[in-house]
């Protein structure tokens, strides 16, 4: 990862994946959320540059996530009040993180799609990040993987699931902490393996075409 994208991991993951419960049921929801308020936020604010509300659009870009958040809450009621009394206060944790997450400030001249695809791009590489978080969380902390249901949520207990009890540690905040630093630092790494391999391919690739 680049600098500034490893940073912007670091704190979208202390504001959205510290703080939740140690459930990948309930992380599955967030994730939900976030990329609603991705997708909207990002026609919303092509909407702002046509109507160019240029000054007023942090202030615009706030509420509407806002509204956006109180209107997947107003649903997840519908779905499941359980789950909706166990988060409380973290179904507002996307919003802080969509601002972490996605391109809403910078002048930007290129089209809804490419600008959607941009956005949603950066939104599915940390969704797919903080899903794996939240199952190697529950795993390891539980030894169980648990589904949104109507009743709060459906735990599927793994074999030995209960053998090991200090596994519990990482349930926890520090625990949360520690995997998440422990997991960044493997993506980083896995993707400058890649970009490494990468490059030399193109390296020879231009060794190739510079002898014909």
């Amino acid at each position: 990862m680049k600098t500034n994208k490893t940073f912007m991991y670091i704190a979208a993951s202390l504001v959205l994946l510290v703080p939740v419960p140690a459930r990948f049921g309930y992380g599955l929801l967030l994730i939900l959320s976030l990329n609603l308020l991705m997708l909207s936020g990002t026609v919303f604010r092509k909407l702002l540059d046509t109507l160019r509300f240029d000054q007023l659009r942090p202030v615009l870009l706030l509420v509407f996530f806002m509204a956006v958040a109180v209107f997947f809450r107003q649903l997840l009621i519908f779905y499941s009040p359980v789950s909706v009394l166990t988060l409380g206060f973290s179904l507002y944790l996307p919003v802080v993180a969509v601002f972490l997450l996605g391109d809403f400030f910078a002048d930007s001249s290129v089209s809804v799609a490419d600008f959607l695809a941009e956005n949603m791009a950066e939104c599915g590489k940390f969704s797919a990040y903080a899903l794996l978080f939240f199952l190697c969380r529950e795993v390891f902390g539980y030894g169980s993987v648990s589904f949104p249901v109507p009743s709060g949520i459906y735990r599927i207990l793994l074999p030995a699931g209960n053998s090991f009890v200090p596994a519990v540690f990482w349930a926890s905040i520090p625990g949360a902490l520690v995997a998440s630093g422990v997991l960044l630092a493997v993506m980083t790494l896995i993707r400058k393996k890649c970009m490494i391999v990468h490059r030399s391919a193109e390296l020879q690739e231009e060794e190739v075409s510079d002898v014909d």
